[in-house]
């Protein structure tokens, strides 16, 4: 960690320096994993309320509703002065980058992923984000890796991928569907790259206020494509229903808005190896909230899963 120049002289350590640079440090990483956490968790809630709302609108809406409040949000905090938007002198490129990788290309890369394999096969797939996203961190960022915390990152995906066994359904699996579900994954992994290379540039804020607008550029752009002259009426019709408008405002406000804001925190203090297995928590957030509100099964492996998830999670951070 760099120390203030004294003038006139070289590099010297001021008396205590060090010892509060380094406690600001340790502060802003637990903050930075609490960040992580709640994101996390949040996204694990966020399928209920996907779920609910696709009962009653159809997908292309459900993202443009969601993206476009998302982006209001954010464009209101920007006017009020909450947070500022400052590009000049500053990578734009690689920003831009960013949130196309995520939301818009993960999003619809994984929803058809989705739709032409199997939902066990989608989980698999999506469960080994984290271990690309290390990988890549390691060539691209040049961040050390060891082997103790890579362990535990196997571990905690091969909790996921017990849960996503044991959540099997019948299905056909397309090599269309393959390719799609690995572009997915590679998006979210260059996603969480970028984010982390450019946290000394721009701001949380700034990084979640280009990945809104993209998101309602690209998704608002599709809807229209899908809808024609009948996109007002399309989306009137959701705004007034209250089965899409509550789900799409928890979706938009706090899974968009709030979560993507505390991941983007997080990346700024944590290393890629640390933030990326996090995503882990989805799944065990998504199957409790399903077992004690939707009421779905319930099994000793899936208990096994969690276990070595949150094992592994502990671990890691441990390790850090």
């Amino acid at each position: 960690m760099s120390l203030p120049l004294i003038a006139g002289s070289p590099k010297k350590m001021l008396p205590g320096v060090n010892v509060l640079n380094n406690q600001d440090h340790n502060n802003n990483v637990k903050k930075a994993i609490i960040a992580s956490v709640a994101s996390e968790c949040v996204w694990g809630l966020s399928f209920m309320a996907t779920k609910v709302a696709l009962g009653h609108t159809a997908p292309h809406m459900l993202l443009s509703l969601r993206f476009m409040i998302s982006f209001l949000i954010m464009a209101m905090l920007a006017i009020a002065g909450v947070g500022k938007i400052e590009l000049k002198g500053k990578p734009v490129g690689l920003f831009v980058l960013m949130g196309l990788c995520e939301p818009v290309i993960y999003f619809i890369a994984e929803t058809n992923g989705i739709k032409y394999t199997t939902s066990s096969f989608s989980g698999l797939m999506i469960s080994v984000i984290p271990l690309i996203t290390v990988l890549l961190s390691a060539v691209l960022l040049h961040e050390h890796l060891s082997v103790k915390r890579f362990f535990w990152i196997l571990v905690s995906v091969s909790g996921v991928i017990l849960i996503s066994l044991d959540n099997s359904s019948e299905g056909v699996i397309t090599l269309k569907g393959v390719l799609y579900l690995l572009v997915a994954v590679t998006s979210a992994a260059f996603y969480t790259i970028l984010s982390r290379s450019i946290s000394d540039k721009f701001s949380a804020f700034e990084r979640t206020f280009v990945m809104m607008l993209m998101g309602f550029i690209a998704f608002t752009g599709s809807a229209l494509v899908h809808e024609g002259a009948g996109y007002g009426a399309a989306l009137l019709s959701a705004v007034q229903n209250r089965y899409v408008i509550l789900p799409v405002l928890f979706l938009s406000v706090i899974c968009s808005v709030c979560a993507f804001f505390c991941l983007n925190y997080s990346m700024t203090y944590l290393e890629v190896s640390r933030a990326a297995v996090f995503a882990n928590i989805v799944p065990v957030v998504s199957v409790t909230a399903g077992v004690l509100i939707l009421g779905e099964p319930f099994s000793f492996v899936i208990v096994i899963g969690i276990v070595l998830i949150l094992t592994g999670l502990y671990m890691v951070n441990r390790i850090g």
